[in-house]
């Protein structure tokens, strides 16, 4: 069975949700995950058959932009379609999250199509193909535009748990993000603010290459801009021993508001 759209109705975890009731950038990327695999599976696609055929999906890029903010137990209305499909490798996807007639978030990956063994870009079947139709529903998300201010850079290193594998043995692609907002919660508190006040405006991540299991990451944050006076504009590059493992760029704001607070901890 294919389809073009797809929407399921999907829920955050309790742990999705920070101490104000609202939920992490991370999750909202989980949740895509979530919605993404459910098309596949729907379209005849079920992580079983990626495996019988020794192939995978694996995001080389992602854009999320937060719109609202949901509480916990709403339910939320995730829509996605395949909007582009190149040489039957590359593969776009876009994702839209809304409850109550309220966009959430929205978000488009990037994918590119791999051998299971070397996790090289491989072309797809026809039949993988087929089963993602390209579709044009609404354009791509793109990152805000934002005015240049350089500032301070800081390091923040940890090991990668074994726990933290996915069925693919490395980090999950969300867990970037999870790390990213660690640094950023660090210099936060290094400048006398409340790190769970940190709320999302929007981030993108191109990703490098994999982070394994009892690796040494090492994540170099910086101030590159603002929004205003209302959020700073971070850039993260992170890296383990075997080189970079990917490029981020966050755009984050204060629950409360004081965004000048924010942009200074940088300054």
């Amino acid at each position: 069975m294919t389809n073009a759209v797809w929407e399921f109705p999907l829920t955050l975890p309790r742990n999705a949700f920070t101490a104000l009731e609202v939920p992490r950038a991370g999750d909202i990327w989980r949740l895509c995950q979530d919605a993404a695999t459910l098309a596949s599976i729907n379209s005849g696609w079920p992580p079983s058959r990626f495996r019988a055929e020794n192939v995978a999906f694996i995001v080389y890029k992602m854009t999320v932009v937060h719109e609202a903010e949901t509480p916990y137990g709403a339910v939320l209305a995730t829509k996605t379609w395949v909007s582009r499909f190149r040489r039957r490798t590359l593969s776009t996807r876009e994702l839209r999250v809304r409850t109550g007639g309220k966009r959430i978030a929205a978000a488009t990956q990037e994918w590119v199509h791999v051998d299971g063994d070397t996790l090289k870009p491989k072309q797809g079947s026809v039949e993988l193909a087929a089963a993602f139709p390209e579709t044009d529903v609404e354009p791509s998300v793109k990152m805000p535009k934002f005015e240049a201010m350089p500032g301070a850079e800081d390091e923040f290193a940890f090991d990668m748990w074994q726990t933290w594998s996915d069925p693919l043995a490395h980090a999950n692609h969300p867990a970037y993000i999870d790390w990213c907002d660690e640094a950023t919660s660090r210099r936060m508190v290094a400048s006398g603010l409340d790190p769970v006040l940190l709320r999302p405006i929007a981030e993108q991540v191109t990703f490098r290459s994999s982070v394994l299991p009892g690796e040494r990451v090492i994540v170099r944050s910086k101030r590159v801009g603002m929004i205003g006076s209302d959020a700073v504009v971070l850039r993260h590059h992170l890296e383990t021993e075997r080189g970079p493992a990917a490029d981020a760029t966050s755009v984050r704001a204060l629950a409360d508001g004081s965004g000048e607070a924010l942009i200074s901890a940088w300054g």
